[in-house]
Order: structure tokens, then C-alpha cells, then sequence
């Protein structure tokens, strides 16, 4: 993995989770790149986390946007959203939903 992939991981998903937005997705791509200056230009001090870190760090942001951003697009009428979902749009199976109580630890109150 190279700082060089994850950067155009990154804009890649940008481009995915943002297409149609213009505005979005070039604010997207100068704080991508603003990031990856910052990163390469500063001096390697003992608070700064490793570059292998940082790599790892844009790949998992490329990731979650690929996965976890969709885009709410207005359509003709006054408050009907569409939502933009692509093949790699993340969808659970709502199990826990399903049996909101499994898994949760102590009592449970209610108001009367």
C-alpha cells in the first residue's frame, strides 16, 4: 500500500459517494489533497502517527465512503427525496431492529 494508492482510493470514492454534486465533490477532492500535502510536507515530529498509519487510515475513509454515504437527491416535489444508492451502498439486515431487545444489558423503564 502506498500513500499514492490510498490518495486515488480516496478520490475515487469521493467521486462515487458524491457524483452529481458538483460542488461537493470538488470541495472533496482539495481537502483530500490539502490532507495529503499537509501529511507529506510536515516534519516528522513523535506525535505525528507513522505514514503507514496514515495510509491505512485514507484507505478505511475510502472505504466508508464507498460503503456508508448516499446522497439524498430532491426531486419534483416539495419534500420527496430520492435516495442515490449504488452496488457498493452497505445494506444491513435490520436484525437489530427486528429484536430491539437482544444483546441490551439491564432493566428497561417505562414512562406511565
Amino acid at each position: 500500500m502506498s500513500a499514492l494508492q490510498a490518495y486515488r482510493a480516496l478520490l475515487r470514492a469521493s467521486r462515487l459517494a458524491f457524483q452529481g454534486d458538483s460542488t461537493l465533490l470538488a470541495a472533496s477532492h482539495r481537502e483530500i489533497r490539502t490532507q495529503f500535502e499537509r501529511s507529506r510536507d510536515a516534519a516528522a515530529s513523535p506525535d505525528d502517527a507513522p505514514p503507514s498509519d496514515k495510509i491505512k487510515h485514507a484507505f478505511e475513509v475510502a472505504t466508508y465512503l464507498r460503503r456508508n454515504v448516499v446522497q439524498a437527491v430532491k426531486t419534483d416535489g416539495d419534500e420527496v427525496f430520492r435516495l442515490r444508492i449504488h452496488d457498493e451502498t452497505e445494506r444491513g439486515d435490520n436484525e437489530s431492529i427486528k429484536t430491539p431487545l437482544k444483546g441490551r444489558v439491564g432493566r428497561i423503564e417505562t414512562c406511565s
